[in-house]
């Protein structure tokens, strides 16, 4: 019985490395196709692992397929919320200078022209108290509130993702 339970709950113990690498849900592929529109945990473990044991991401990939796409924006926004939940106390230090590495390497994933960043910056610190009032918001919360403020700003809106 105890094997039974172990080969059941093995896949699904493999594919968590997976889930938690892939920025929302289970990613491209067979398993997002099949359970697509489902929620909750069960669901997402059951489409990564559907996609981790038959192996079908990189055929998706390939052809374009499966609900993949290699050149998405998904992979970019995983990349934002990564490196602001990483280094938010430097960005919220580099915001308040109005310039720093931090804040410039910021403005590269979001793909700021160099001819912007600097108001990029500037906005950054005369919007402090805004963007860094509540410090227990998530890297998406954070990054959504950036967002509202890129909108706000003639010159920076068109780099606002909404």
């Amino acid at each position: 019985m105890q094997k039974r339970i172990a080969a059941i709950l093995l896949p699904g113990l493999l594919s968590l490395p997976l889930v938690s690498a892939a920025d929302s849900g289970p990613g491209c592929g067979l398993g997002q196709q099949i359970w697509a529109g489902k929620s909750g945990l069960a669901a997402h473990v059951l489409a990564a692992t559907t996609n981790g044991t038959s192996f079908n991401q990189l055929f998706g990939l390939s052809f374009d397929s499966l609900g993949c796409d290699g050149n998405s924006v998904i992979t970019a926004q995983y990349l934002r919320n990564l490196y602001v939940a990483n280094n938010m106390d430097n960005i919220a230090r580099d915001a308040a200078k109005g310039s720093g590495e931090h804040l410039q390497s910021l403005a590269e994933l979001l793909e700021i022209a160099e001819q912007d960043r600097p108001a990029f910056f500037a906005m950054t610190r005369s919007r402090y108290d805004t963007l860094f009032s509540a410090r227990s918001t998530s890297s998406r919360q954070w990054l959504a509130t950036l967002d509202q403020a890129l909108s706000a700003d003639p010159q920076l809106a068109k780099y606002a993702s909404n």
